[in-house]
């Protein structure tokens, strides 16, 4: 087996290895359970997609109410 391969190796099983170690180690540095983490990174989660989702919202709404107008003046012009 060649050095490279091992390298290879030892990093691979590092990165699968890293989302729990990192939440034993912030249970001991933290005091934070595994339920405060899932509970914690859903917040974070929730605020992400509202704050991508607004803008989102609000460009819809823009073009709602123009269609909206225009449609309304299409008709006030036909009577």
């Amino acid at each position: 087996m060649s050095n490279h391969s091992v390298l290879n190796d030892i990093g691979a099983e590092s990165i699968k290895a890293a989302p729990p170690v990192a939440v034993a180690g912030a249970h001991v540095v933290f005091g934070l359970t595994l339920a405060d983490w899932v509970a914690i990174v859903t917040l974070m989660y929730l605020a992400l997609q509202i704050v991508l989702l607004i803008p989102r919202l609000r460009a819809a709404l823009v073009q709602y109410r123009a269609k909206r107008n225009e449609c309304r003046e299409c008709l006030s012009k036909r009577e």
